[in-house]
């Protein structure tokens, strides 16, 4: 994310603490990286320098570029227990939402591919989202994929005619 690209490689797990509001940042061994495993950045309460507040478990999610002692990390993935959280808590975080997911899908509920029983590819998805105007980010399309996915042998799909009944 920040453009260097011996960086490119390194993985990093930003832990949240939610009955503190504090923050973690441990980097993964990679081999051969130059660089060791460890505590990048100690659990402390870290303000976001996009808000000016400390962080929230809503400024992190799937897609999001956060910036922490000055190093941006991109948020690729969130662990099994933590998307389970977000959902069952759906109200406080809405890229966690189904529902709320697939009402901002509304403008492209007459696409034909949206109207297939034989799915449609995420990337696709995200990409006529785009061209009506509808931004998604990863996030929501981890949650749609995980209330409205199908497992075929070429990948994940997610079911557009099951999308459009929770509209």
């Amino acid at each position: 994310v920040n453009g260097e690209p011996e960086d490119e490689c390194r993985r990093f797990v930003i832990a949240f603490f939610p009955d503190t509001d504090r923050v973690a940042v441990y980097e993964l061994q990679q081999r051969n990286s130059g660089h060791m495993a460890g505590k990048f950045r100690e659990k402390a309460r870290l303000k976001n320098p996009e808000t000016g507040k400390y962080f929230e478990l809503k400024d992190l999610y799937v897609g999001k570029t956060v910036n922490i002692c000055s190093q941006p990390f991109l948020i690729i993935r969130a662990d099994e227990h933590c998307l389970q959280f977000l959902e069952e808590h759906s109200d406080e975080f809405p890229y966690a939402d189904p529902r709320a997911c697939a009402r901002r899908l509304i403008s492209i509920s007459g696409e034909p591919e949206m109207l297939d029983e034989a799915g449609i590819d995420p990337d696709r998805l995200k990409e006529l989202a785009a061209q009506s105007g509808v931004d998604l980010v990863d996030h929501e399309v981890i949650t749609l994929l995980r209330a409205f996915g199908m497992d075929m042998p070429s990948g994940p799909l997610i079911c557009g005619p099951r999308v459009l009944e929770a509209i």
